[in-house]
């Protein structure tokens, strides 16, 4: 059984479902097929929805009958791209176990998952152990800002049937601590562009003349953050922010990361933070701006003394609660119209929204699988938040007003979004008996 599991498993890491890359999107409708016909395999009714030429959205249905409790599970079948290739240790797309640990690009996020969802349904169906209903919402575009799931996810009626949701793309910080998450951060993203002329220009002969446009650009982006205390200087953005309860403050001090921790983890050379007292909130609780990339100039071998014609930046916003997307958007709007020089031109494109995401966690079906959890890892979850930002888990809660339990079992070495992308073998394994004592409950 555990051959056709790391077969299955390995045969869909191999699909590029890259959704930010136009010309994978024969991948991804690969992957979907590929996800089709499994759980076709596994006795589910399976339905596809797109709009237009979209990532399929997959929605499976098993009923065991109608007097049972319906599961929810939500997983991403998209990946994130590759890039830098050349830091890869093994294959990207080619699935490696080396060293205890599963490698592929979407191993973690969230291939790894999705198998493991559908590794425990086979399982309990071969055993004829399945006593609830399952429905499986297996999405294509995750990773690009689920810009279509909300649309697709009112296509089918059955949903509303549904008990509790299961979103599983998250992990756990240690092999021995089950984590439950609670509260997630939001997303908005932008690319900004100036241009300052037509023609690349010489910096001698028109330097200190005419603006440059990359000046411009970080001159501008300097103003949003204040780089030492981490704050955001634009007007306005913290009006809003939803301070934790106490019990969320008795939760979340329970998880606590030293500075050297964090450091192997995310292998920098130092740390910041924007909460002096209590550092690894930082990513849970506050907002937050980072630049993502800047294009402009020459960056060939050797130098090139000119003044660009344009120059370009993407950046984006973590959110907390009561922070809308549609508000940052304006006030972000508003700041950079003031901030450019007049003559400059400029585009500002919102790239993609996610809204934050809070569920009270006082319910039956958490208690459920805190049990489960505890006698599969020896220790009681910990509630915690995620700095992260799913947009399905916004739109599950707020469209079906249902209990949604965020989880998984990556570990913090897993490099998500990052070269050597891997689960943990031995996770992935117990994952699968989670689940099925979750699918068995």
């Amino acid at each position: 059984m555990n051959n056709q599991v790391l077969k299955l498993f390995s045969d869909i890491v191999s699909i590029q479902s890259v959704s930010a890359d136009s010309k994978r999107h024969k991948e991804i409708l690969e992957a979907a097929d590929f996800i089709k016909k499994e759980l076709l395999r596994l006795g589910c009714h399976v339905n596809l929805y797109q709009k237009e030429n979209c990532p399929p959205l997959i929605i499976a249905r098993k009923t065991v009958s109608s007097g049972v409790k319906t599961i929810g599970v939500y997983a991403h079948y998209d990946v994130q791209p590759e890039d830098p290739v050349d830091q890869w240790k093994t294959a990207p797309f080619k699935l490696t176990i080396n060293n205890g640990k599963i490698l592929g690009r979407g191993t973690a996020d969230d291939k790894g998952h999705l198998i493991q969802t559908i590794a425990a349904f086979g399982n309990l169906i071969d055993k004829n152990k399945l006593t609830n209903n399952l429905i499986f919402i297996f999405e294509g575009e995750e990773e690009v800002g689920s810009g279509n799931f909300e649309e697709l996810i009112k296509k089918d009626p059955l949903l509303k049937e549904i008990d509790v949701f299961y979103v599983m793309d998250f992990g756990m910080e240690t092999s021995d601590q089950p984590e439950i998450f609670f509260g997630l951060r939001g997303l908005i993203a932008f690319e900004l562009e100036l241009i300052t002329g037509k023609k690349d220009l010489h910096s001698g002969v028109y330097g200190n003349r005419v603006y440059n446009p990359i000046n411009v650009l970080t001159g501008l982006l300097s103003k949003i953050k204040d780089q030492e205390t981490g704050k955001i200087l634009i007007p306005g953005f913290y009006n809003s922010l939803r301070k934790p309860t106490k019990k969320e403050w008795e939760n979340l001090l329970k998880k606590k990361q030293v500075d050297k921790e964090l450091k192997k983890e995310a292998e920098v050379f130092t740390t910041f933070t924007v909460d002096k007292k209590y550092p690894w909130l930082s990513t849970k609780i506050y907002p937050s701006f980072d630049l993502n990339g800047i294009i402009g100039g020459y960056v060939g071998e050797g130098v090139k003394t000119i003044i660009p014609a344009s120059a370009r930046a993407k950046f984006s916003f973590r959110l907390i609660e009561n922070q809308t997307p549609d508000n940052v958007e304006k006030l972000v709007n508003d700041f950079v119209k003031k901030n450019i020089p007049g003559g400059v031109r400029f585009s500002l494109k919102t790239l993609g929204k996610l809204e934050p995401f809070y569920t009270n966690i006082d319910n039956r079906y958490v208690e459920i699988t805190d049990k489960i959890f505890k006698d599969i890892f020896g220790r009681e979850s910990l509630f915690t938040r995620s700095g992260g930002s799913i947009g399905a888990a916004a739109t599950l809660s707020y469209m079906f007003k249902k209990p949604l339990i965020l989880t998984g079992f990556t570990l913090a070495d897993c490099n998500i979004h990052s070269p050597n992308e891997n689960f943990d073998e031995g996770m992935f394994w117990k994952g699968i008996v989670a689940m099925e004592r979750i699918f068995a409950q």
